[in-house]
C-alpha cells in the first residue's frame, strides 16, 4: 500500500491594514491589468524594495571602501552647482 501523498505546503499569508488612499493605489494597479491580485502587487513591491536596499548597501560600502573623505574646495562646490543648474526642474 502506498502512503498518501503530502499536500503541497501552504503559502504563508499576512494581513495588512491600508489607508483608503493606499488601498486606492492598489485598486488602480489591479484595474490596470498589470497585476492579477493585490498579493502579486505587494510581492513585486517587496522584491523591488529588497533589490533597491541591496543596491543602496553596495553604494554605501563603495563609499566606505573609497577611503577617507576629503574636504570640498570652492571649485568643487562651483562645479556641483553648475551640474545642478543644468538639470531640468521638476514640475510640481
Amino acid at each position: 500500500m502506498h502512503p498518501l501523498p503530502h499536500p503541497p505546503p501552504k503559502t504563508p499569508t499576512m494581513n495588512v491594514s491600508l489607508t483608503h488612499a493606499l488601498r486606492e493605489i492598489v485598486d488602480q494597479r489591479l484595474r490596470s491589468g498589470l497585476y492579477g491580485n493585490a498579493s502579486e502587487y505587494v510581492r513585486e513591491l517587496i522584491r523591488r524594495d529588497d533589490e533597491a536596499t541591496g543596491q543602496l548597501r553596495a553604494l554605501y560600502q563603495a563609499g566606505v571602501d573609497s577611503g577617507a573623505a576629503a574636504p570640498m574646495a570652492a571649485a568643487d562646490w562651483d562645479a556641483l552647482r553648475a551640474v545642478a543648474r543644468s538639470r531640468p526642474t521638476r514640475s510640481a
